[in-house]
């Protein structure tokens, strides 16, 4: 009979242990390749140093490369190479960040994504970017939707400018709906009118009838979640390249999902 061990802390193992398993888990999501001379080490493990940037909470990829570089792994490559590997990787690191599986219910809510302070928003030129209003105020740059399990695990996302509605950025979702198996999904009101189990406002003559107290628990899940991918480093430093930005929030998702992701080792008793 075989037994699987309990999910590791890769925050709390040493680095070189830690990215070895998760390289380990890396390598099933990623097609064979020619591996060229001058790389030193493979995607698989790249992917997996980069994660453990913001499982490390290290604001800066610079800072990150240079003490893996001086500390642990001189043979690593040098920053510039390492980043355009990782830029070319970044739709392999998204579909890694999210796997499509079937849901019975789906929690759908939004998260900004600042590009700069705000008072020095007019002066930032972003492609894309824009002003919008979030639940700390006003902010530029863009929004992330997402859709949560019920245990928390984030299940798909999409990134849209900051001034587009809610119900906009959810439409991006709501494109996979077949794909996931056609959830239930649970909204706050922000998502109301696009067919979404949301609350009641205080103003409705007709509240939703599919509306359960329950589903307030399942709310506070993907505040958790938005809560810890914000912990992570959702909002540090800035970012110029659209590029940038979809690798860097495909690293956040990904390294927040190893908690759900299958344990890397079977044993045998």
């Amino acid at each position: 009979m075989k037994v699987l061990t309990p999910h590791p802390d890769y925050s709390l193992m040493p680095i070189p242990q830690a990215a070895t398993l998760i390289a380990f888990q890396v390598q099933f999501h990623l097609g064979s390749k020619l591996t060229h001379s001058h790389e030193k080490i493979g995607d698989a493990r790249l992917i997996a140093l980069a994660l453990l940037r913001f499982i490390h909470k290290v604001p800066y990829f610079k800072t990150w490369w240079r003490m893996l570089k001086v500390n642990l792994c001189p043979e690593l490559p040098s920053l510039p190479q390492a980043s355009l590997r990782l830029k070319r990787l970044t739709p392999t690191i998204e579909k890694l960040a999210c796997q499509v599986e079937p849901l019975a219910f789906a929690v759908i809510d939004s998260e900004p994504i600042p590009m700069c302070r705000y008072k020095r928003a007019k002066r930032c030129k972003f492609p894309g970017a824009a002003f919008g209003f979030g639940t700390q105020g006003k902010f530029y740059g863009f929004k992330l939707h997402a859709w949560t399990t019920l245990n928390g695990k984030i299940a798909q996302y999409a990134l849209v400018a900051a001034n587009e509605h809610d119900l906009t950025g959810g439409g991006h979702l709501v494109e996979q709906w077949p794909a996931y198996g056609g959830p239930k999904i649970i909204g706050d009101k922000a998502y109301q009118g696009g067919g979404y189990i949301v609350p009641a406002r205080s103003n409705m003559k007709t509240p939703d009838p599919r509306w359960r107290e329950e589903f307030h628990a399942a709310r506070k899940i993907i505040e958790s979640a938005f809560s810890s991918l914000a912990g992570r480093g959702l909002r540090w430093g800035q970012v110029k390249p659209w590029t940038a930005l979809r690798l860097k929030v495909a690293l956040i998702v990904a390294a927040y999902n190893l908690r759900f992701a299958p344990p890397p080792f079977v044993v045998n008793p």
